[in-house]
């Protein structure tokens, strides 16, 4: 490559490194827009070998704005199918399960084991070589659905977040550090039993500056935390559920 052609190359690099560490550099302002998709409902299966008998098993989990319904289907060519409903909720790092139909055992757990779960109850669920029962989900079975968001920046740190799990404009605050810019949602407190209060649920938004928008917010990943609670309403500990976007929505400054 001649002297030229190398200047040209040099000159282009320079650009886009200053426009690069423009964008990192920039503070976000005003409203941006964009959706979050999400589960309305999710279909895991998979095989379990019990007495040498190899038994199907479909658990389906959905959402609603009113309800988290569970059903759970147990099938094997020489018996009836079994189903059974129930409802779910996030736990402490996994899924819980629990069916109110006199039978037993009558709370699960799905637990993330890289791209499977692990389907487990209290007193144990394995094959017969004493292997976990692991469901897959089954994409094609299972839908999302795009839900609205919007944020506004205010100049000071201030924030107003709206939709994607939050039902009512609430305000936070944002960061930047680098080219990340953090946002943190708190939610009032709930009240809980001898007349005492505790934090309710805290959302956390990690986003960066998209490199192919201009005046666009990559949201990377959302961080849901929410005490985990005693019997007697006493707060225990926290949990906290991670929902990294492989599909990243982007939200775009509105005029």
């Amino acid at each position: 490559m001649n002297q030229a052609g190398l200047r040209l190359l040099f000159s282009i690099a320079v650009s886009l490194l200053m426009c690069l560490l423009v964008s990192c550099s920039q503070d976000p302002s005003g409203k941006y827009v964009g959706e979050v998709k999400d589960w309305v409902h999710e279909v895991f299966e998979g095989n379990l070998i019990a007495g040498q008998e190899e038994y199907r098993v479909e658990l389906t989990l959905s959402q609603s704005p009113d309800k988290m319904k569970a059903d759970l289907y147990f099938t094997h060519p020489s018996i009836k199918t079994v189903h059974r409903t129930g409802t779910w909720e996030i736990g402490d790092g996994e899924r819980m399960i629990r069916f109110d139909d006199n039978k037993e055992p009558s709370e699960f757990y799905l637990i993330k084991r890289g791209i499977s779960h692990a389907f487990q109850s209290k007193e144990g669920l394995t094959n017969d070589d004493g292997s976990n029962l692991l469901l897959l989900r089954n994409v094609g079975k299972s839908r999302k659905s795009a839900h609205p968001i919007e944020i506004i920046f205010g100049d000071n740190g201030g924030a107003v977040v709206t939709g994607a799990g939050i039902l009512e404009a609430s305000a936070g605050e944002w960061n930047r550090v680098g080219d990340r810019i953090t946002l943190t949602i708190k939610l009032p407190k709930v009240a809980v039993k001898n007349g005492a209060s505790i934090p309710a649920e805290n959302f956390k938004y990690f986003m960066r500056w998209s490199l192919k928008h201009d005046n666009a917010l990559v949201l990377e990943k959302m961080v849901v935390m929410r005490p985990f609670v005693r019997e007697d309403g006493s707060k225990r500990q926290s949990w906290m559920s991670s929902l990294i976007f492989s599909d990243r929505p982007l939200l775009v400054a509105q005029k």
